[in-house]
């Protein structure tokens, strides 16, 4: 398989960071060919084959971050758990740290209804669990991700089903920031690709859902 090495990001890199520049338009978070826009651990992430590309066998687990805030959003992905075991995920709503670990964010786990809240004392959230097929993670799967920070409303689907609605307990605790992806702690390989997003989406509804 083909791979582009990571370089030593910054954080802040040189992009027209979306949050500033594209309110109610879908633009591009990853170009992929190079990690343009990112900051994660060289030693975990590579661009491969058109995706972001994470490899580890160590303890903790960590994300790669986006170079911009986000707080209301609509975020379009395909992922895929490559690895037999773990699972992947996409962070927000948390803050940005030097060691790339989880920032008290909240953590979306596809491709079925997953979700943990890294605030101390949590863990996994009630929420609303909706009727939908198992998807196989090990396969290439869409992902949108609906979320209000005013509100503290998240709604997810995948594939074009909505599997999860969650309200947050507290949504004045929220804070705006980066896009994490998730690589688990243990052996993991994960894969991100067709990475999009819209600020302050135009539609409060999900937009790949089947009528």
């Amino acid at each position: 398989m083909r791979r582009l090495l990571l370089g030593v990001l910054v954080a802040g890199a040189a992009l027209n960071t979306p949050s500033l520049t594209a309110q109610g338009r879908r633009v591009k978070l990853f170009d992929g060919a190079t990690l343009k826009g990112w900051n994660g651990n060289p030693a975990f992430w590579s661009v491969a084959d058109g995706a972001i590309h994470g490899v580890t066998d160590k303890t903790p687990g960590e994300l790669i971050l986006s170079d911009g805030d986000y707080a209301d959003f609509r975020l379009i992905l395909k992922s895929r758990l490559v690895s037999e075991s773990n699972h992947l995920g996409m962070c927000f709503w948390g803050e940005r740290r030097a060691d790339w670990r989880y920032g008290e964010c909240i953590l979306v786990i596809p491709p079925n209804h997953g979700m943990w809240d890294y605030h101390p004392g949590k863990g996994s959230p009630p929420r609303e669990t909706m009727p939908h097929p198992t998807f196989d993670p090990h396969v290439w799967h869409e992902t949108e991700i609906l979320a209000s920070m005013k509100t503290g409303v998240v709604r997810v689907a995948v594939n074009g089903v909505e599997v999860t609605r969650y309200k947050d307990e507290d949504p004045s605790r929220l804070k705006k920031g980066p896009i994490g992806l998730q690589i688990h702690s243990g052996a993991s390989v994960v894969e991100y690709k067709d990475i999009e997003i819209e600020v302050d989406p135009k539609e409060d509804r999900l937009i790949t859902t089947k009528p």
